[in-house]
């Protein structure tokens, strides 16, 4: 160490110079960097969609479902199947462990899929995870739905996709153009043709075929044969059949329109009831501020050159304005705690210099841990960065300073006052940063989401921490030596008062410190145990977003046009809320199934106001109740849930139900499960705190069967064929082939006229032709009735199960689950049916789990860092005592601010370790030298509160001033740093007050033998 505080005095402008190139180049390598608002917790998901239009939820389990599952199993990395069969819908999640990257479980998915034998026509496909989603926007400019979603389908979509970053677009909303052949019956009577033959001679009359290369003189030739539809006339003048020497052509039995496939969701957007929309998702790897830049540049470049005149795209929603938000919040967080930090640095060393040197240190450790984190392709979000506490960073180099001038007061400001002081305080700090590296092994040993969320913050931080070390010893050794030779400090008044009285109660409590000491470990002892039974228990705090989420789900059996009236309504109520800025609506779900809903989910996205702006003094919470109860009473049989636009996509895809939380109860019949259900949430919704409950019941699905009767078909000469085809074309159109348009694609429907199926005795008399020109009625060859079926068939790992969802009020996710379960268990569940519970509670569950391993191992690493520094046990347990001391101020914190013990204050906790056995070695370590100098016990324990008061304490408030700002801190984003700040503020407030008043009365009361402490100190 001596040796290298001489290079560095000798060579000072050469480490000066070095170190401004440094932060200078840092700042190109920082513009690069990627910032995100939050970090992605979700693991790799790979969601499969099939569409087999007009099957009920159990043929889609049997034919759909259950064969991609068995094609699935057995995936390297594959961790959970969740899938969901509806009408006409199979949706299957593929849940990878952490360990697969998105891009391998994709190809992997893909793969099996393409060996996969399905019903003819029925093609799976990958869809992209909504968690991606970083731009909604509606198409403006005209009136006419069907042009605008024609527009957004086949020019705004493809050439969004070209941006950087973006895997899809999908639309809502509007009207999907068709080419429609409405039949007229009576026709097809007259001309003894039956819609079997029409659908045929459809496909047949819509084609393009190649023939052979052929030489005609000296050219060679490419064979087209263009028979494709372009237009309605092509259609009308198709031929059907041949009767009586005469063509029948499509227009004499049918009327050939424009229309559009029937709706499967409508949206709106504030006071327009419906609008076309879309929504942008990133790649799970792509860069979000790169990405988002790429996007506004070709949504300028679709507005200005490619769309009409007047249709504009017009973006009402924005990741980007999240992420500007968060950036907001961590620059003013940031500068008002280096603010505070620069602040007590002057006070504390009464010198200008002094302090802008060290203040110093803190910038330009950031920002080379910045460019650090560019370099390595890795992203910065706002907890990676406020989480860092300037206080902590700063007290490595207010160490030195400060024992710079108290040294250089004896021993003169030259260069050997420089080596005293690297003597002096080099070992501790070195082997404080040690500890502080060594403590953050529980959140580098992280698994799953919390891995996510709060690995990026443990490496921002040890880069920091990295990087203050080694500018301590090379930036600050050689500033120290310029810029402080000759230089005194003040020492200001107050601080004068509170050290004097500091040394005159040490010393009153020295003569009571047997008693002093029995009964601080009697209340820090029961404090800790009363803090412990108290607090209350959460996986993360819920990060505020700035809006509300809101989903509504209506009796299965209602209408799409009437959950569209009842959505108007809860438009009209939420837009009235003087706090809300706009309400996005929609019901139903995309035409491509890529949301497994139907006509009785409804979803309002709700952006709000800033909070500044609101004129009512409410809380956000407290409007989510107004809003709750509202509904409750506007809807009082629909399933209410309000949750956050990222956080709800995030809930689901964590858990695979669309909810907070979950109960799962697995068995095989649907009947079955659905009593457990209904048992299971009258229990849990009694339970306190617990709100949101429902159940996404499997039956309630109105069904019309229509059963083909065979022996009646074959005897009147009908196929089972040729009678689906009517039924099909008569329900809602049957789609027998695509009009190709250039780049655009149509369908090309076939249906009857809408009154067959308005009412049971119109389908019962839907005619039937027959081979010999005779009509029959559907019911003469076909069996009609209504029933009740499944509506959803849930799946985990190819078992059966129904899911209740509910969310947790308060802050004690853990106390309010396990009082929930400790009442389901009462419950009388038949065998072969079992229920486990999924969600938040499930993730911090297996969290806290891992950290029953990982703390204990960290806590034991530091025991045996400790006695390699001290070479004595007694001294290691001592020190020990500081972090106790942290722990429990850091506690008692939290219960004061009614925050909750999570994964995020127990980083919190972590991340002042280090600086509580720091703060502790640098008195152990002072008073091992004096006693090892020849002191008695009673002169070192004097001579060390006098030496050690200012830095402990300065080391200590100033690491506490460091996230001051992030413990007040309210609004978008705050949530998740606060805990981990409030840990930080108040253990190391009452952690240092502790440490000063009680390690003086420990070192007395263990009175260490002379010769031990002369051989430490050698």
């Amino acid at each position: 160490m001596k040796k290298w505080v001489i290079f560095v005095s000798e060579h000072n402008l050469l480490f000066l110079l070095l170190v401004s190139f440094s932060t200078l180049g840092s700042f190109f390598f920082i513009k690069s960097l990627n910032i995100e608002a939050f970090p992605d917790p979700a693991p790799p998901i790979v969601e499969i969609v099939t569409l087999y239009e007009g099957k009920s939820a159990e043929e889609v389990e049997k034919l759909i479902t259950i064969p991609v599952e068995i094609s699935l199993a057995g995936m390297r990395g594959l961790e959970r199947v969740n899938s969901i069969s509806l009408y006409g819908l199979s949706d299957i999640k593929c849940k990878f462990s952490y360990d697969v990257s998105y891009r391998e479980a994709k190809q992997e998915v893909l793969n099996r899929l393409a060996g996969l034998s399905l019903p003819n026509g029925v093609a799976p496909s990958v869809i992209p995870n909504p968690i991606g989603e970083v731009m909604r926007y509606t198409v403006t400019g005209s009136e006419n739905l069907m042009e605008l979603r024609t527009l957004q389908d086949w020019v705004i979509s493809k050439q969004l996709k070209t941006a950087e970053g973006v895997e899809d677009v999908v639309s809502f909303g509007g009207y999907i153009k068709a080419y429609v052949v409405k039949i007229i019956p009576d026709n097809l009577i007259k001309y003894g043709i039956s819609l079997s033959e029409v659908i045929d001679s459809l496909e047949k009359a819509n084609l393009n075929v190649g023939g052979r290369a052929f030489e005609m003189g000296d050219q060679y030739y490419m064979v087209k044969g263009i028979g494709r539809i372009q237009s309605l006339a092509d259609i009308e003048n198709s031929l059907v059949a041949y009767k009586n020497g005469k063509p029948v052509l499509v227009k004499n039995i049918a009327e050939v329109t424009i229309g559009n496939i029937p709706q499967t969701g409508i949206g709106g957007l504030n006071n327009r009831n419906e609008t076309v929309t879309g929504t942008v998702i990133l790649r799970k790897d792509a860069k979000g501020i790169p990405s988002i830049k790429s996007i506004h540049e070709k949504v300028k470049e679709i507005n200005e050159r490619v769309l009409p005149k007047g249709i504009k795209v017009a973006p009402f929603y924005e990741r980007w304005d999240l992420i500007t938000t968060v950036i907001k919040k961590v620059i003013e967080t940031a500068l008002s705690g280096v603010g505070l930090v620069a602040i007590a640095l002057f006070l504390f060393l009464g010198n200008i210099r002094a302090a802008i040197i060290t203040t110093m240190v803190i910038p330009i450790s950031l920002s080379i841990t910045l460019a650090l984190m560019s370099i390595k392709g890795e992203s910065a979000n706002l907890l990676s960065i406020s989480a860092i506490d300037f206080g902590i960073i700063a007290d490595i180099p207010l160490l030195l300073v400060e024992d710079y001038f108290r040294t250089s007061k004896k021993a003169g400001a030259d260069l050997n006052a420089m080596v005293k002081v690297a003597e002096d305080i080099g070992k501790p700090i070195l082997f404080s940063v040690l500890i502080i590296f060594v403590a953050f092994i529980p959140i580098f040993t992280m698994k799953g989401a919390e891995s996510q969320i709060f690995s990026p913050v443990a490496k921002t931080y040890v880069y920091a921490l990295l990087f203050t070390l080694i500018l301590t010893f090379t930036y600050l050794l050689a500033s120290t030596y310029v810029f402080l030779k000759g230089q005194h400090e003040r020492e200001f008044r107050f601080i004068e008062m509170i050290k004097e009285g500091y040394i005159k109660f040490v010393g009153f409590l020295l003569k009571k410190y047997r008693l002093v000491l029995l009964i601080t470990s009697i209340i820090v002892g029961i404090g800790l145990i009363m803090d412990l039974r108290t607090i209350g228990t959460q996986f993360l705090p819920k990060m505020d977003e700035g809006n509300m989420y809101i989903r509504i789900i209506y009796p299965y059996s209602i209408s799409l046009s009437k959950a569209y009236e009842n959505t108007k309504k809860v438009r009209d109520l939420l837009i009235k809320y003087p706090e809300v800025r706009a309400v996005n609506f929609r019901v139903g779900r995309p035409e491509d199934g890529s949301d497994p809903s139907g006509p009785y989910n409804s979803e309002y996205f709700v952006p709000l106001k800033p909070y500044h702006e609101w004129k009512r003094k409410i809380t956000k919470e407290e409007l989510e109740d107004i809003a709750r109860v509202e509904l409750n009473q506007l809807f009082p049989n629909a399933n209410i849930n309000i949750s956050q636009y990222i956080q709800d996509n995030l809930e689901e895809a964590m858990s695979g139900v669309k909810g907070e939380n979950s109960i799962k109860i697995f068995g095989e019949d649907l009947q079955e499960l659905d009593t457990i259900a209904k048992n299971v949430k009258g229990t849990i919704e009694h339970v306190p705190d617990i709100k949101d409950v429902g159940i996404f019941r499997e039956l309630g699905q109105p069904n019309l069967l229509i059963e083909v009767d065979r022996e009646n078909a074959s005897v009147l000469g009908l196929t089972v064929e040729d009678v689906l085809d009517t039924v099909s074309a008569v329900m809602g159109g049957k789609n027998v082939s695509e009009i190709i348009q250039g780049e655009k694609r149509f369908a090309l429907l076939v249906s009857f006229p809408s009154e067959y199926r308005k009412q049971p005795e119109k389908i019962a008399n839907i005619p039937i032709i027959l081979p010999n020109n005779g009509i029959v009625p559907l019911s003469r060859v076909a069996k009609i009735k209504f029933d009740t079926g499944a509506t959803f068939i849930y799946r985990e790992n190819f078992k059966r199960y129904l899911p209740i969802k509910f969310s947790v009020a308060s802050k004690n996710l853990g106390g309010t689950v396990l009082q929930a379960q400790k009442e389901v268990e009462k419950l009388d569940i038949p065998e072969g049916y079992y229920l486990i519970w999924s969600g938040m509670f499930n993730e911090m569950k297996e969290a806290f789990k891992r950290f029953y391993v990982s703390i204990p191992l960290a806590i034991f690493l530091i025991f045996t860092v400790l006695f390699m520094y001290y070479k004595s046990v007694r001294n290691v347990l001592i020190t020990m005592i500081a972090p106790t001391f942290t722990v429990a101020g850091g506690l008692t914190s939290l219960l004061i601010t009614g925050e909750s013990l999570s994964i995020s204050s127990i980083v919190g906790f972590v991340s002042i370790i280090g600086v509580s056995v720091l703060n502790a070695s640098i008195l152990i370590s002072h008073y091992i030298r004096l006693a090892g100098e020849g002191m008695d016990i009673d002169e070192a324990t004097r001579a060390t509160i006098q030496d050690k008061f200012r830095p402990v304490f300065m080391s200590g408030f100033v690491a506490s001033l460091g996230l001051l700002p992030a413990s007040l801190a309210h609004g978008v984003g705050s949530q998740v740093q606060r805990p981990l700040a409030i840990v930080v503020v108040g253990g190391m407030l009452i952690g240092t007050a502790l440490q000063l008043f009680i390690i003086p009365l420990l070192l007395r009361f263990i009175s260490i033998k002379t010769k031990i402490v002369k051989n430490m100190a050698q």
